[in-house]
């Protein structure tokens, strides 16, 4: 029996015999913190905020701050939902499920791709990689080199996918080189306006939702990994800079912070250090796991989740207990 059938198995036993009511028992004091990123099918978020109305006890950031650092008790079975880069399906698609279900949501900006100064790096590679007329690439990159087929779009897809996981671990500034060259290497002119699927947020439906109790932090002002940048002043400049764009856009503070790509090697003690010093009151990582009490509020841990999932996974996902 391979591991595939196995795995169907053990689903099956867990959903029917009582796993997910007790994956939610033996966590119910711990914080459960989504994070979303994309919305295209509303009628499957619709279950999913349907599920966490019915199973959970959804919390805001603010509250979430207030427990870290104020000693407010949260409620069993709590959970907040967060949703990264601010891209404008959340205002089409989303916001209006959120509001029909009054579940808090937490929405961090990149704020030069909200002033429509830039879009995300991985989308315009993307971009680049679907709309080429190359067949191949060859990529040499980061001491790598090999050359990709492009004839299919899941090859390139694929392509995109390597590119982009390889520019990652990038310095900054070979991360921008490579971003200049690319257009050129597969003969592709990358529009300097984010194309439809790619658009973000505009900065009046940000003002709209932020009236109706929408949330909204910061995700610095380029989306760089900030790891990868040269000094400090560059990094204050992306997470400080970010929290000051969005503030004066809004009038209010902005005090939660998501760290782009967010995996413990994509930030480290001097990030959290320029976070603290900002003024946030919390910053999320793409870590996965629960949060208790004593986490440290500028790492908090996350589990990752869309609205493509399958009920059942994304119910176990919610309870903390995938199998």
């Amino acid at each position: 029996m391979n591991r595939k059938v196995i795995k169907s198995i053990a689903r099956t036993a867990f959903d029917q015999g009582g796993g997910l009511r007790y994956a939610r028992w033996i966590n119910r004091k711990a914080l459960r913190i989504l994070m979303y990123h994309r919305f295209q099918d509303r009628e499957a978020l619709t279950r999913q905020l349907r599920h966490i109305r019915e199973s959970y006890s959804p919390v805001s950031m603010s509250q979430v701050a207030a427990m870290l650092s104020d000693g407010l008790t949260l409620p069993d079975q709590a959970i907040a939902v967060t949703v990264d880069d601010g891209y404008r399906d959340f205002y089409q698609v989303a916001y209006p499920v959120f509001r029909e279900y009054g579940i808090p949501v937490t929405v961090y900006l990149v704020s030069q791709f909200v002033d429509r100064q830039l879009y995300l790096w991985l989308d315009q590679l993307r971009y680049a990689f679907l709309h080429s007329g190359e067949t191949s690439y060859r990529m040499e990159i980061g001491g790598e080199s090999r050359t990709l087929p492009l004839t299919t779009t899941e090859e390139r897809e694929a392509a995109a996918h390597v590119v982009g996981e390889i520019a990652k671990k990038l310095s900054n500034y070979e991360r921008l080189r490579l971003m200049r060259e690319l257009p050129e290497q597969l003969r592709i002119a990358i529009p300097p306006e984010a194309p439809a699927e790619y658009e973000a947020v505009r900065w009046e439906e940000v003002r709209e939702m932020a009236a109706q109790g929408i949330e909204f932090g910061a995700h610095t002002r380029t989306h760089p990994i900030l790891s990868r940048l040269r000094t400090r002043q560059e990094m204050d400049e992306e997470i400080a800079g970010s929290k000051r764009e969005i503030e004066e856009q809004l009038g209010r503070p902005v005090e939660h912070f998501c760290y782009p790509n967010g995996s413990n090697a994509d930030f480290g003690a001097e990030a959290v250090e320029s976070v603290r010093q900002a003024g946030y009151r919390t910053a999320v990582t793409t870590e996965k796991g629960l949060n208790l009490a004593s986490t440290d509020p500028f790492r908090l841990l996350r589990i990752g989740v869309q609205p493509e999932l399958d009920d059942a996974y994304f119910q176990r996902c919610a309870a903390a207990f995938r199998v």
